[in-house]
């Protein structure tokens, strides 16, 4: 999210650098002023802030500022089950969205339709309440959970952002890390065997984190393109943004290297 910084903001993180929470980040950009990440421990490696010589900021999650600043950053409590949430999709043209929740090894999944990533649903970002309300869902029905018996790690990316709020309103223990291992593994391969439900059979799915390069990226996508277009066109993702770095209305041929 964007919001004007202000002085109280950057003695606060001076603040956390000096206690080690954060650490500067050296980026080759004129505009930023001050950019720094989590140092790991209490706030993880994946989170950040910058702030902009416009006085603006962006930072995805403003939690860890708000309770450092109130005395309430602590360790979370070791007596709480453990729930990790993340997703999948999000990097792919085709299908929806999934989330996926784990406790005990067991893991849950849901699906945002891809009708939420087209144009209309897109723009008015309809699909991070959907996705948010299916999360809840999960957590609450398939592990019987509360803020007495559990407390939540869930993925950095940008389509958790409504769900993580919403179980700090509800009175969870959120804390925002990188996900990794068994769940992220796991769902990898569900929403694989997703994809070829949808397609019947053919194997179109593929997560831009594992690929080596832009041009694997677009060569990727554009398959994946390609065969929607000719067999199931409602299967694409035709959301701006989707669609702003491998235009669809380009030739049915992979385009130049995209550095993603």
């Amino acid at each position: 999210m964007v919001k004007k910084a202000n002085k109280t903001l950057i003695d606060t993180l001076k603040k956390m650098a000096d206690a080690g929470l954060i650490v500067p980040r050296k980026e080759n950009n004129q505009y930023l002023v001050l950019s720094y990440k989590g140092a790991g421990g209490l706030i993880t490696h994946k989170w950040n802030i910058k702030i902009y010589n416009t006085g603006s900021f962006v930072c995805a999650d403003p939690s860890p500022i708000r309770e450092f600043l109130h005395g309430r950053l602590k360790s979370p409590d070791p007596s709480l089950r453990l729930i990790q949430i993340d997703d999948a999709g999000w990097g792919s043209s085709i299908g929806g969205v999934m989330v996926g929740v784990c406790c005990d090894n067991r893991v849950v999944t849901a699906v945002v339709d891809t009708a939420f990533f087209k144009p209309g649903p897109y723009d008015s970002k309809q699909y991070l309440q959907v996705y948010a309300n299916k999360g809840l869902i999960l957590i609450e029905r398939e592990f019987n959970a509360s803020i007495k018996t559990h407390r939540i790690e869930i993925c950095t990316g940008y389509v958790n952002k409504d769900l993580r709020e919403l179980l700090r309103s509800e009175g969870y223990d959120v804390r925002t890390v990188e996900i990794t291992g068994m769940l992220q593994d796991t769902l990898e391969d569900l929403f694989k065997a997703y994809i070829k439900e949808l397609t019947g059979g053919v194997d179109l799915a593929y997560d831009p984190k594992n690929c080596k390069s832009g041009k694997e990226i677009s060569n990727l996508y554009y398959r994946s393109v390609n065969w929607a277009r000719e067999n199931a066109p409602h299967l694409l993702k035709t959301g701006s943004f989707f669609t702003s770095a491998f235009p669809l209305n380009t030739a049915t041929t992979p385009c130049q290297e995209f550095a993603y």
